[in-house]
């Protein structure tokens, strides 16, 4: 009976001893607690062969706070992340190959590590773009695992121009025209055989640059942000917010509600246009929206748009008219209404508008 009771007893303290020293390890106190070399460690494995050993030591417990510590940092990045398109997760069900590279956090992820566009399979169990697929978190429980997991020059899939404006250089990963086939002036008949044609949700970066376009060999005129705004996407839609979860800072939103109304957040561009009061500045918007409209009814008159529905129609057709489309849905997808880049902007819908007549 006694010898059951001492095995009992020696058990229980071997139980308490394995979770009670990596506490201790972490614990603000342990410093204090180790007098030996900052060697020192507290290893804990599980009986799980697949398990990760986990290594806690003194010399690591300090650098433990250089993120979580009495700050609201990391809980207000959270916050606005939550906001965001990203990382509210509305498309990281796209997890096939084609799709998972860029809407999924494990696919970006593959990507990164590989270095190709492609992945090698749909994706299992997906999660949207998080902390993670951007950040180098817990890899050195240091400042430091904020530091991006890329910040290298990124070349376009679809034209083979070089980007390369610092850490918005992660952005354009998938921020770019997906590669396509681009219709070419004079080059005689074209077929579209999908509804999607077009450079896809994302030629931001290619409309900041000034590439990517039909007839674009022609265009001479600057990119203005490109060529002047050193940090790219991240100078504008990242600014430090005043707006808690609604714009800046990792929403990456320049809209906000105010009040019932919208509003745009202007912070990031009275650096440069110390005048501005709106996007629109100087009628920009205003001439590419209707610009864009006037493409718009030649496209649905020539039967390469749906007049209701919005979406492209398959069919063979002129370079012409198909380059004019490709514009078309450039402008469209960018969202940013010529702000990106204006001369450019007008430039694409310009060469379409002269396309089609």
């Amino acid at each position: 009976m006694k010898k059951k009771t001492m095995i009992l007893l020696g058990s229980a303290i071997f139980v308490v001893l394995v979770f009670l020293i990596p506490m201790v390890a972490c614990s603000p106190a342990a410093e204090e607690a180790t007098d030996t070399s900052s060697d020192t460690e507290a290893v804990v494995e599980t009986a799980d062969e697949d398990a990760v050993e986990v290594v806690v030591t003194a010399e690591t417990t300090e650098s433990c706070i250089d993120c979580h510590n009495d700050t609201t940092l990391i809980l207000a990045r959270e916050v606005q992340w939550s906001a965001s398109l990203h990382g509210s997760g509305m498309t990281f069900e796209r997890n096939g190959a084609n799709c998972a590279n860029c809407h999924t956090s494990e696919g970006f992820t593959e990507r990164m590590t590989t270095g190709t566009f492609e992945i090698a399979e749909d994706i299992e169990n997906p999660s949207p773009i998080n902390c993670r697929t951007c950040h180098n978190i817990h890899d050195t429980n240091t400042s430091a695992d904020w530091a991006l997991t890329s910040s290298e020059a990124v070349t376009f899939e679809l034209t083979g121009d070089i980007y390369d404006l610092g850490n918005s250089n992660l952005c354009v990963n998938c921020h770019q025209p997906r590669p396509a086939d681009v219709p070419v002036v004079g080059g005689g008949d074209y077929e579209i055989t999908s509804t999607r044609f077009g450079p896809h949700h994302g030629p931001q970066s290619s409309m900041i640059a000034g590439v990517g376009g039909y007839g674009d060999d022609e265009y001479t005129g600057s990119n203005v942000h490109y060529e002047n705004v050193d940090s790219g996407c991240i100078t504008c839609h990242m600014t430090d917010t005043a707006y808690g979860k609604q714009a800046g800072g990792h929403t990456m939103n320049i809209t906000y509600e105010y009040h019932g109304a919208t509003e745009e957040s202007l912070s990031s561009c009275i650096a440069c246009h110390e005048d501005i009061e709106s996007f629109d500045r100087d009628g920009v918007q205003t001439e590419i929206e209707e610009l864009l409209e006037e493409v718009h009814v030649l496209l649905v008159a020539q039967g390469l748009i749906d007049g209701e529905s919005g979406s492209g129609l398959t069919g063979t057709f002129t370079s012409e008219q198909a380059g004019a489309l490709w514009n078309y849905k450039t402008i469209e997808e960018d969202r940013s209404m010529g702000v990106h880049n204006p001369k450019f902007a007008k430039f694409l819908l310009e060469t379409a508008l002269e396309a089609l007549e």
